[in-house]
């Protein structure tokens, strides 16, 4: 409880700083101001109208990322499993770009990418099977992440120079020109996502002992299991469709969570507390070190999801030594 004290606490702060920080500073005072005057205070239209609807939508982004991540890690039983493995997020992407390439952006960006991670999602399960099991899926899932990434790389391949950049931008994860109908989209699809998982979060638990115990501790595998998939490939496809295909938050998230913790059970509430944080924290990185580049928030969390990848890596080598 002390350690989900302190994230709270890293959230509101980081939150603060990056809607106060920028090329113009908000002080306090200003906040203040527009608390008291609302839309007729001087600093409403960069506080509310620009930076609030950016940071609500990484914030929401966040929390979808950090729980994929964390059940894809549960759902695998390996700490080094990624949302990715699922092939949701390459088949969000391929949908994305591909409506990009049309010449639409913005709204029909998020339809691509949800049309693209559903079909992605459809597609796993059929060639799973009825009954799929972990190894299963995974290579089903990077199977198709392949493909779906190899038919976006063709696509870009014959793109014109200035669309092909706006996909790659679009495709490293980006913050930049987030406003409020983005914002809306996420946190009015999170809360019932949010409930679905909750709802499954018992199953879960069980499901981590192995596929036989949880058989016998009354869990229905065969369906538990590709409701999972579901619901991940929801959350993930939520965060791709008004983000991007944001990189590592998903990675980070659960395994931080649980060291918080001190537990072996995965810590959903924490690993999407984490996850908001790692966001907001890119977005603070850009505001800070890229103020005119307005840089891609995905650069920000590979550098820390890099080092992180490499480091839990090195800890299950040293793990399996010691055992």
């Amino acid at each position: 409880m002390k350690q989900r004290g302190s994230v709270i606490a890293s959230l509101l702060i980081v939150f603060l700083a990056a809607l106060c920080l920028g090329r113009t500073v908000i002080t306090i005072s200003d906040l203040a101001d527009m608390l008291r005057h609302g839309s007729e205070a001087q600093a409403w239209f960069l506080a509310y109208e620009l930076r609030l609807p950016r940071l609500l939508t990484a914030t929401g982004a966040g929390v979808a990322f950090g729980l994929g991540g964390a059940v894809s890690q549960s759902l695998f039983r390996n700490p080094l499993a990624a949302p990715e493995m699922l092939g949701v997020t390459a088949g969000a992407s391929l949908g994305a770009v591909a409506v990009l390439l049309t010449g639409l952006a913005g709204f029909g960006a998020a339809l691509g990418a949800t049309v693209g991670a559903t079909s992605a999602t459809v597609l796993l399960l059929l060639l799973a099977g009825r009954q799929p099991e972990v190894s299963r899926l995974i290579l089903t899932g990077i199977g198709i992440s392949l493909t779906a990434s190899a038919v976006t790389g063709l696509l870009l391949s014959r793109a014109s120079d200035t669309v092909a950049g706006d996909a790659m931008l679009w495709l490293t994860g980006s913050l930049n020109g987030r406003h409020w109908p983005q914002a809306r989209l996420i946190w009015s699809v999170l809360p019932l996502l949010i409930i679905a998982l909750a709802m499954l979060a018992r199953s879960l638990d069980r499901m981590e002992l192995g596929d036989d115990l949880a058989q016998s501790l009354g869990i229905a595998v065969h369906l538990t299991r590709p409701a999972l998939v579901l619901t991940t490939a929801a959350l993930i496809a939520a965060g791709v469709a008004v983000v991007g295909p944001v990189g590592f938050v998903g990675l980070m998230a659960g395994p931080i969570a649980r060291r918080l913790a001190d537990g072996a059970d995965p810590d959903l509430i924490g690993a999407a507390m984490i996850g908001a944080l790692i966001m907001l924290l890119a977005d603070l990185m850009v505001t800070l070190f890229a103020t005119y580049a307005l840089m891609p928030a995905g650069i920000f969390t590979g550098l820390m999801g890099a080092p992180w990848l490499i480091w839990l890596l090195w800890q299950s080598d040293k793990e399996r030594k010691a055992a």
